[in-house]
């Protein structure tokens, strides 16, 4: 029995090869998305589940307030980890962490490095990343130790085996030589920590001393049982309250610690990454979304095809209840077919989906492999999946087609309204799809444009970001002079960052403020090129000078007019004054002493996402960063010059330079990477409407070609005949849009509350979304139709 079903089945589906494509290529497409998505979402879920421990292991963040406003941060002090040992019992061990940029030297060779991570001895106590070489116990257990990654063992070493060796490296100071003790696996792709080079903690000077302040450092703990973190986490902010004088305490300012486990740090957590940027739990349910709506509008077409063609194969459904058959046994006859058609589609959508993997690593920014499709536990899925994709898409149909009574059948006196009326909602169902998903690429992309072109107060635009050490801060009035030989180069500036992103951390008050009080404000240090080179606007007072830098060099006495600061709008706001009253006021800044010299105009030094917060610039003789802000009129024959001067002034560090824009983008790689997800899903969503709506179409078209020869020979014009036949689609895509419109608004203008500066959204996005929608309609439905109305009338009617 089973072998004449499937022969029957076959049978049926060749017969009607247009129909059966049209299913198989939809559930195919639909399927690949499903898998792409698949994999990214499995990715983003699966974030440090490779650690043995990380039931017991939390990462430590910092929150403080200084002025009733509440920062958090993911880095802490130094002191954290060992005082917390040493008081509390629920903690069996802890480490500390720093990722810096540097230079490693190996023989005549220079490479720079962004990731070489300083890490506590108990780092491979911890985490489970696995050496293989070295003993993990005593590899980062003592100053100026090195392990490698595999791949970095590789490009320095080859082969050899680099234990013993040495590698001199510099991340800020100067020059050390580094034992290599260890190799260690590559971090996997789902892990919050990432390195190229692991270094011992010790090696650093900020390790000889413990602060809860100076929070520059990961912290992450082991506990003794994974219950034990809310006992922990109670016990911190009283402990902490003993930690500071009553002032600060009465002040209304407080410091404490929060616990994140591990496993949530990525998706959950509303403290930025400590190593690279978190994901974001919405973005997953968004994907998960839009692979499930995709799909439901392939399994659509599949329903909305089968059950259009129910009269064709009434007969057949007849002729055998004639014969005996039974509802259930005709039942799984036709869920066979489903079956078929759906494992055929499974099969091509692997295929397709192993050929467009490349595309969607560099759409997602990832690099995932098909392998993750062969693993035994994803492929039960693949085929559970497809198990029920064939009921949903074939249990309906069946149903339809299974309860014909044969004797109304056989005699013609067939009524399917309800399957007609069901297979219009699922045509508005499919379309309210495509329009949702048409809005929201649309508003993705106009609030990406938003932020593109909005004025950002600095300007961004050719300007070179440059890592700097002691060596280059030495030399930076040589370097400032060789550089502006070069009439590309406007200016040269040194700071201690960019003003693409700020953090916060520094308390400033005035005389006048209450014992104890202090604002919170972000800092940052500059020279007298700062604001030339952004293209600041001054709004009062004057610019730091040369005089100025060289004031803080001083030693005399007078150490109230040692500093001079620029604020911001916002930090004279914050203290109460106007731009003009706020020059000459004197402020203590993190214990730096002076007075105000200059208000600069708002600019946004942090994420859109966030209101612009009070900012302090001030002097200071060195830096992390140089700025170079060139006129960008002759850009590869200046970068020339710049490398040649860089490599005579700075020999034993590489000409290793980014862009600005280049990093204020990546502020936005979410939201970029969204977008364009949101644009190609979108487009297969039109491509697999469409396509069930050719089917339906061309369906609708066969069985009138009688009624159009009749109304041709009448004398109906091509257009009211391909009136006649669009008309019922279209209404239901209006419908449909009228129906997404009100449910794209409501998401996306969730999804816009996420930004502090936002664009509104406006009417000729709908419009723009139901043109577009009822215009690929109208060209999908005509096709069919104006070839039918094209056809001789004759030919139409010759049968007759």
């Amino acid at each position: 029995m089973l072998k004449n079903y499937l022969k029957i089945a076959v049978r049926n589906l060749w017969r009607n090869k247009i129909f059966s494509g049209i299913n198989i290529i939809g559930l195919a497409v639909g399927l690949t998305s499903c898998l792409l998505l698949f994999v990214y979402i499995t990715h983003e879920l699966s974030y440090d589940n490779f650690q043995l421990k990380a039931d017991r292991l939390v990462r430590v963040t910092m929150e403080y307030s200084m002025d009733g406003r509440v920062a958090k941060i993911p880095q802490t002090g130094t002191k954290v980890a060992p005082e917390f040992g040493r008081q509390f019992p629920e903690i069996e061990s802890g480490v500390r962490m720093i990722n810096r940029d540097g230079v490693v030297v190996h023989g005549d060779q220079q490479f720079s490095e962004k990731r070489i991570v300083f890490a506590d001895s108990a780092f491979f106590t911890l985490f489970s990343f696995s050496l293989r070489k070295g003993n993990p116990q005593t590899a980062l257990a003592g100053p100026n130790r090195v392990v490698l990654s595999e791949s970095t063992a590789k490009k320095y070493f080859g082969t050899e085996n680099p234990i013993g060796k040495a590698l001199r490296i510099n991340t800020g100071g100067s020059f050390r030589d580094y034992a290599i003790t260890g190799v260690v696996t590559d971090c996997p792709a789902n892990s919050q920590i990432k390195y190229d080079l692991l270094t011992s903690f010790t090696t650093l000077q900020a390790s000889k001393s413990e602060e809860w302040f100076s929070s520059n450092y990961a912290t992450y703990l082991l506990l003794r049982k994974p219950d034990n973190i809310s006992s922990l986490q109670a016990k911190i902010p009283g402990f902490m309250k003993t930690q500071f004088g009553k002032e600060d305490m009465q002040a209304g300012g407080y410091l404490t610690y929060n616990l994140e486990p591990l496993r949530s740090v990525h998706l959950h957590s509303d403290v930025d990454g400590s190593f690279e940027p978190n994901g974001d739990l919405t973005y997953i349910y968004i994907f998960g979304s839009i692979a499930l709506l995709i799909l439901l509008i392939a399994c659509v077409n599949y329903v909305n095809l089968a059950t259009s063609r129910a009269v064709e194969r009434a007969q057949e459904v007849g002729v055998r209840k004639v014969m005996g058959a039974q509802r259930a046994q005709l039942f799984g006859q036709f869920i066979g077919e489903s079956v078929i058609v759906t494992s055929t589609a499974l099969v091509l959508a692997l295929v397709l989906a192993t050929l467009t993997l490349p595309l969607f690593n560099t759409l997602s920014d990832r690099q995932f492999s098909a392998d993750v499709w062969l693993q035994p536990g994803n492929l039960l899925l693949l085929l559970g999946v497809g198990l029920v994709v064939s009921l949903v898409a074939g249990s309906y149909p069946a149903l339809i087609l299974a309860r014909f009574q044969p004797v109304q059948v056989l005699k013609g006196h067939l009524k399917t309204t309800g399957a007609g009326q069901f297979r219009k909602a699922l045509i508005v169902f499919q379309f309210a799809i495509t329009a949702f998903l048409i809005i929201s690429t649309l508003l993705v992309r106009n609030q990406l444009a938003f932020i593109q072109q909005k004025k950002l107060g600095y300007g961004k635009d050719h300007v070179l970001m440059l890592p700097v050490d002691k060596q280059v801060n030495e030399k930076i009035a040589a370097i400032k002079s060789e550089f502006r030989q070069n009439t590309d180069v406007q200016h040269v500036s040194l700071a201690s960052e960019s003003p693409v992103f700020v953090e916060g951390g520094y308390g400033m008050r005035h005389p006048n403020m209450p014992v104890g009080q202090r604002q919170m404000v972000a800092g940052v240090s500059v020279d007298e090129d700062y604001v030339p080179a952004l293209g600041l606007q001054l709004i009062a007072g004057s610019n730091i000078n040369t005089a100025d830098m060289d004031r803080i060099s001083r030693t005399d006495n007078d150490s109230l007019t040692r500093s001079r600061f620029i604020l911001n709008e916002s930090a004279v706001k914050a203290l109460g004054w106007t731009p003009q009253q706020a020059i000459g006021q004197r402020l203590d800044v993190n214990g730096r002493l002076g007075e105000v010299k200059g208000v600069v105009s708002d600019f946004h030094f942090t994420s859109m996402k966030q209101a612009i917060s009070p900012l302090v610039l001030f002097p200071q003789n060195g830096g992390e960063i140089l700025l170079v802000k060139l006129s960008g009129s002759q850009l590869a024959n200046t970068l020339q010059f710049l490398e040649k001067k860089w490599r005579t002034l700075i020999p034993e560090r590489p000409f290793s330079y980014e862009f600005m824009d280049e990093e204020f983008n990546k502020l936005y790689a979410v939201e970029a990477r969204t977008g364009r997800i949101f644009s190609v899903f979108a487009f297969l969503s039109i491509f697999l409407a469409c396509l069930g709506l050719f089917g339906l179409s061309a369906y609708a078209t066969a069985q009138r070609t009688k009624e159009i020869g009749v109304r041709k020979v009448l004398g109906a014009s091509v257009f009211s005949i391909v009136s006649l036949l669009s008309k019922d689609f279209l209404k239901l895509v209006v419908i449909a849009i009228v129906v997404a419109s009100p449910i794209g608004w409501y998401v996306m203008n969730r999804w816009l509350t996420d930004f502090v500066y936002r664009i509104d959204i406006a009417w000729w996005v709908f419009a723009i979304a139901g043109i577009l929608t009822v215009a690929v309609t109208l060209l999908t439905v005509s096709f069919q139709s104006i070839r039918a109305a094209l056809v001789n009338p004759v030919k139409s009617l010759r049968s007759e």
